[in-house]
C-alpha cells in the first residue's frame, strides 16, 4: 500500500508498470536490481524500480529490491535520500524523483560545504545502523537543485542487526569504513596526497581495498 500519494492507486501503477515493461518505455536506468522507470502525471513524478530478467535472475533482483525497501523503511525521514512511498506486489519499489544531477557532472559551487553536509549525513546514516557500502559507484551520489547531497541506490546497504550477530557486525564495520573512505576519495577526487590532517582521520584502507590496490598494481605492471 502506497503512502503519501493521493489519487494514485496501487492498481493504476501496476497496470502502468506492466505496460511500460511490455513495450520497453519510460526506462531511465538499469542496475543489479533491475530497471528504473520514470512515472509522470500532473500531480506525481516517481521513480519505480522493477525486477528484470527471468528465472533465478529475476528472483535475485526481487530479493534485492525487497532488501532495499526495508532499508528505505528505516530512512523515511532521512533528508539525504529519496522519499520512499512503498513496495507494490512485493516487487515494485516506488520512490520520489529527485530533481538535480549526478555529482560527477555537477558544478558544485562550495565543495567544502557540500562535502561537510555529505559527511554529516553519512555519519547520521551510520548512527541509524545503516551503511551504504556502494558509494564508489559514481551514479550513487546526486546533487539536488538546491545544491544538497542525496544518496541513491541502497540495494547493497548493510543493516546492523541488534543483539549477538558477530558476522553481520563485522560486515557493518567494513561497510561503514568503506563509506568514509569513499567520502574522502570523492571530496579530493582521488588525490589522496592532498587530504588535510582534519579529513585524514576518516580515511583508513580496509584489507579489501589494500588487496584490490595490490591487484591493480600487478595488473598495471609493464609486461616484458
Amino acid at each position: 500500500m502506497l503512502q503519501g500519494l493521493d489519487g494514485l492507486s496501487d492498481d493504476t501503477l501496476v497496470r502502468w508498470i506492466t505496460d511500460s515493461l511490455t513495450v520497453g518505455s519510460h526506462r531511465i536506468g538499469h542496475g543489479v536490481q533491475g530497471l528504473a522507470l520514470l512515472y509522470e502525471d500532473p500531480q506525481h513524478r516517481l521513480v519505480i524500480k522493477a525486477p528484470a530478467g527471468r528465472g533465478v535472475r529475476r528472483w535475485l533482483a526481487t530479493i534485492l529490491l525487497r532488501h532495499e525497501a526495508r532499508v528505505y523503511e528505516r530512512l523515511r525521514d532521512f533528508p539525504a535520500a529519496p522519499r520512499y512511498y512503498g513496495l507494490i506486489d512485493g516487487r515494485y519499489l516506488v520512490l520520489e524523483y529527485v530533481d538535480g544531477e549526478l555529482a560527477r557532472y555537477a558544478d558544485i559551487a562550495d565543495r567544502d560545504a557540500f562535502f561537510a553536509e555529505l559527511l554529516s549525513q553519512i555519519l547520521a546514516l551510520h548512527a541509524r545502523g545503516i551503511a551504504h557500502s556502494d558509494l564508489q559507484k559514481k551514479d550513487n551520489l546526486f546533487v539536488t537543485r538546491s545544491g544538497r547531497p542525496c544518496l541513491l541506490d541502497f540495494g547493497a546497504a548493510v543493516v546492523r542487526r541488534p543483539g549477538f550477530a558477530p558476522i553481520n557486525h563485522l560486515h557493518f564495520r567494513i561497510a561503514r569504513r568503506l563509506d568514509l573512505n569513499q567520502w574522502v576519495k570523492l571530496k579530493y577526487r582521488g588525490q589522496l596526497d592532498q587530504v588535510t590532517a582534519e579529513d585524514a582521520q576518516y580515511y583508513r584502507r580496509t584489507w579489501l581495498e589494500r588487496l584490490a590496490r595490490h591487484i591493480k598494481r600487478l595488473y598495471r605492471k609493464p609486461r616484458r
